[in-house]
């Protein structure tokens, strides 16, 4: 049996990745948007190739970052460009995730969005 490696270090740090939620008043008009979490993983930096940024391009989109991070079993049937990622309190939209062959890592390409504002500390009142 070959030496086969079982898992890489992802330790650069942990992204929160979730949706953005529509806020409303009380009666009905919008009034912002606000980060849902769904959940955490830690992360890998990988370095940008330039078929990466020619990607981000066509998208009409501008790659800022590229991770790699565990593939979770609820992001496998969920549409992973609807996803917002906060890395080190920097918001992120998905340009395009892509999964390896074994389905073991995802590769988001992110574009830089803004400062994330910590609602879920406000209404949570915990970290």
């Amino acid at each position: 049996m070959a030496n086969k490696k079982i898992r890489d270090v992802l330790n650069d740090g942990f992204i929160q990745y979730g949706t953005k939620e529509t806020e409303r008043s009380p009666k009905g008009k919008r009034i912002g948007e606000k980060f849902v979490p769904m959940g955490k993983l830690a992360y890998q930096e990988m370095s940008c190739r330039d078929e990466d940024y020619e990607m981000a391009k066509v998208l009409s989109a501008v790659l800022s970052l590229k991770i790699r991070t565990l593939c979770p079993p609820q992001l496998r049937k969920f549409s992973k460009n609807k996803l917002k990622v906060v890395v080190d309190g920097t918001e992120y939209d998905v340009i395009k995730a892509d999964s390896d062959r074994e389905k073991m890592y995802l590769y988001f390409y992110l574009q830089e969005v803004g400062t994330h504002e910590q609602d879920q500390k406000q209404d949570a009142g915990t970290d």
